[in-house]
């Protein structure tokens, strides 16, 4: 998939990476005119419009002069409540073509007869809107007929030598969703997962604890021979995690995961990310989307 970059004054020509690149500020910007600071501004990152941003403006003056209006009068301090400060809902503003071909890589994938794997990379600097422009897929997704899900997982900086966590948030979120649906769906997904598996679904509950919300508990350890070599364990639990995603994949259709801060993503997530790419096997419709800063990655990444 091919996601433009975006200037602010003009679009551009399609990029051949599928990535795109948000560089908004919502600090202290300096004027282009004189050279001089001009203050921040809160309002501007949400409210880029010009047609709205004096009208919510204006109510946004008039509440907290109420407030301190308010305050003089000695009135109680339980009066001052959030309603004072109500804001109209803003959706993602300027972002319309990123939307329209992201929407555009959900459909194709979704195509009958044709459902496939996608792989989208959105850059930008911390707090541009990557997140949010990825979400914007949430309600399309979980509106599908059959049944779609999408659901996310965040890297942390603090946390980089703990593997796969990302992908064990985005998957324990899949689990208590299939959990919601009822015990009638829990006993199919650990039917299948039992017959293929056997006690090697024990390394999956391993990495995503939220699986015994879906199989019995009192799953058993498996066994392994001390002779067996790291790769061959490796291996083992490869295969195990493929044939847990296509079962997933089989209820939840298409299955979405969203996994922001890539830029701190360990190997292993990395490993596994394309190894779900890879599965033909999986005949249903996956798309993994990936959010990352682009100025904590070298110019030459993939």
């Amino acid at each position: 998939m091919v996601i433009p970059k975006r200037s602010s004054m003009q679009k551009t020509a399609p990029q051949t990476k599928a990535e795109t690149q948000l560089f908004l500020k919502d600090n202290d910007e300096i004027s282009r005119e004189s050279g001089e600071k001009v203050p921040k501004d809160p309002f501007k990152f949400a409210l880029r419009d010009p047609s709205i941003r004096n009208e919510h403006k204006q109510k946004i003056i008039t509440s907290f002069t109420d407030a301190t209006n308010l305050s003089k009068s000695k009135q109680k301090t339980e009066s001052m409540t959030i309603n004072k400060l109500r804001f109209h809902l803003v959706h993602l503003l300027g972002r319309d073509e990123e939307v329209k071909n992201l929407s555009a890589c959900l459909e194709r994938m979704m195509q009958p007869g044709r459902q496939t794997k996608e792989l989208v990379m959105i850059s930008g600097y911390s707090g541009t809107g990557k997140t949010t422009l990825a979400s914007t897929l949430q309600t399309k997704v979980n509106s599908v007929k059959e049944g779609g899900a999408f659901v996310t997982g965040k890297f942390d900086q603090f946390r980089s030598g703990e593997p796969l966590s990302a992908i064990s948030q985005a998957f324990g979120e899949l689990c208590r969703m299939t959990v919601k649906k009822g015990a009638t769906l829990c006993k199919e997904i650990e039917d299948v997962l039992r017959a293929e598996l056997k006690s090697e679904v024990y390394l999956l509950s391993q990495i995503i604890p939220d699986l015994k919300k879906v199989i019995n508990q009192d799953t058993e350890h498996a066994k392994t021979s001390d002779d067996t070599t790291s790769d061959a364990r490796q291996a083992q639990f490869n295969y195990a995690f493929r044939v847990f995603v296509r079962t997933m994949s089989s209820h939840f259709s298409p299955l979405v995961l969203c996994l922001d801060d890539l830029q701190w993503a360990d190997v292993s997530s990395l490993d596994i990310i394309e190894l779900l790419l890879a599965d033909v096997q999986n005949k249903f419709s996956l798309m993994i989307i990936g959010c990352y800063r682009s100025n904590e990655v070298e110019g030459n990444h993939v």
